[in-house]
C-alpha cells in the first residue's frame, strides 16, 4: 500500500484497510508515529516558551523527561481520537442509511490518522501554551493555522472516501454523512 494513495485521496487506500490483514500493522504504525510526533512537539515548543509545568520550571526538566512525558499521552490521545472518529463516523453512516459496519469503519478510520499530520503543529502549539505559565507564546501563527486547515479539508476529504467505500454510499449520500460528522465535529470542539 503506497502511502501516497492516503494523501492523495484514493479509494486504494480504503480498499487496503479493509481487506489487507496487515492493515492493523499499519494503523498501529499511524498511532505511534503521529503520538510520538505530538509529543516530540509539544515538548519542544513547551521548552522553547520557557516558564513552568505544574510549578516545576521547565528549563530545569531534562528534554528526555519532558519529551517522554508527552509522547506517552500523546499516543494515549491518538488512540482516543481514531475511536472517536471510527464512533462518530458510524453514528452519521448509520444517520443517512448506511450498514455502519463498525470494523470496517475502524480499520478506515485509522488510514485517516495521517491526514492529521499537518494540524499537529497547531495542535502542539496550543497544549504547550495551555500547560506552560509562559507569557511570550503569543497568538496562534498564521502558518500553523494554515497547515490545521488543509488538515481538516484532507481529513473531510478522505472521510468522503471512507464512506464510499466501508458504506457503498453514492457520493450525495456519503457528502451529507461527511457533513454532518463535521457539523458535529465542530458542535463538539466549540463547547471546549
Amino acid at each position: 500500500m503506497p502511502l501516497l494513495d492516503i494523501f492523495l485521496l484514493r479509494p486504494q487506500a480504503c480498499i487496503h484497510a479493509c481487506e489487507n490483514r496487515r492493515a492493523p500493522l499499519w494503523i498501529s504504525v499511524f498511532i505511534i508515529v503521529i503520538g510520538v510526533a505530538y509529543g516530540i512537539l509539544v515538548a519542544l515548543l513547551q521548552r522553547s516558551f520557557g516558564g513552568e509545568l505544574q510549578g516545576i520550571p521547565v528549563a530545569g526538566i531534562p528534554l528526555w523527561v519532558l519529551t517522554l512525558g508527552n509522547i506517552l499521552p500523546g499516543i494515549l490521545i491518538v488512540i482516543m481520537v481514531h475511536i472517536g472518529i471510527m464512533l462518530v463516523a458510524w453514528l452519521m453512516a448509520k444517520a443517512v442509511g448506511g450498514p455502519g459496519l463498525l470494523a470496517l469503519l475502524y480499520r478506515s478510520a485509522g488510514y485517516l490518522l495521517p491526514l492529521l499530520l499537518p494540524a499537529l503543529p497547531a495542535i502542539a502549539f496550543t497544549v504547550a501554551t495551555t500547560t506552560t505559565t509562559a507569557h511570550s507564546a503569543g497568538s496562534l501563527p498564521w502558518l500553523y493555522l494554515a497547515l490545521a486547515v488543509v488538515s481538516a479539508a484532507l481529513f473531510l476529504a478522505g472521510l468522503y472516501q471512507m464512506f464510499r467505500v466501508t458504506q457503498n454510499f453514492p457520493s450525495t449520500r456519503a457528502l451529507f454523512a461527511t457533513a454532518l460528522f463535521a457539523a458535529f465535529s465542530v458542535s463538539i470542539l466549540s463547547l471546549a
